[in-house]
């Protein structure tokens, strides 16, 4: 079955449902930006343009589109997605680990910061580290132990938001400073918590790759 599309205008009304063709010629015509709130029927959710490579591809000057369509597998009865669609899927895959992080870390902090025992073995083992430290001092301390673990919460949220953006930097400094904290990991000897590191490195590592084959994509269109 095609894949069709609909968009909110400028004017706050409905149009479509078009096929990738037809909103080719949309695109062409200036009737759709970056931020115009788009829905996929494959989807149905409401989106920003800009979040479906499809899209960005032919903003960024695409003369080609890729026919967008979706089979049924006899084995799976999955949807078969073409490969910027799967792309995609890994980049926000990667890059929501950096939510998940700052998540946990945070919560790792307020429970420090609580008095709370334990914490997310995935969170930050730098801020792990501070709170403890910080919080043995007690009083005061133990507020700017919670105050560096937000920011570095909100660091690697930052990192998340670029990263779902396909902005390659982000991907690659995310994963070096989660890499320096892999080594404090180790150090401490918390060797569920170096597994969980792994596995996060591995899944940014993945992301990055999808993200630096759609950009090659964007720039030969």
């Amino acid at each position: 079955m095609e894949i069709t599309y609909k968009i909110i205008a400028t004017d706050g009304k409905e149009y479509g449902p078009v096929n990738l063709e037809q909103l080719q010629g949309w695109i062409n015509e200036g009737r759709i930006a970056s931020d115009t709130q788009l829905l996929r029927s494959d989807i149905n959710e409401w989106r920003p343009a800009s979040s479906f490579a499809e899209i960005s591809l032919m903003m960024a000057g695409g003369s080609s589109t890729p026919a967008l369509t979706s089979s049924t597998s006899a084995s799976s009865g999955a949807d078969v997605s073409p490969e910027l669609f799967e792309l995609e899927k890994r980049v926000k895959s990667g890059g929501s680990w950096y939510y998940w992080v700052a998540a946990l870390s945070l919560v790792n902090s307020v429970m420090a910061f609580s008095g709370g025992g334990g914490g997310f073995v995935i969170g930050l083992s730098v801020t792990q580290f501070m709170d403890a430290m910080l919080s043995a001092d007690g009083g005061v301390m133990k507020g700017v132990g919670l105050a560096l673990g937000v920011l570095a919460a909100g660091v690697f949220a930052l990192f998340g938001v670029f990263a779902c953006k396909r902005h390659v930097w982000a991907f690659i400094v995310g994963m070096l400073f989660y890499g320096l904290d892999t080594i404090l990991t180790v150090r401490a000897e918390q060797w569920l918590g170096l597994a969980f590191h792994g596995w996060v490195l591995f899944s940014l590592f993945i992301g990055t790759r999808a993200a630096m084959q759609i950009n090659a994509l964007s720039k030969s269109r």
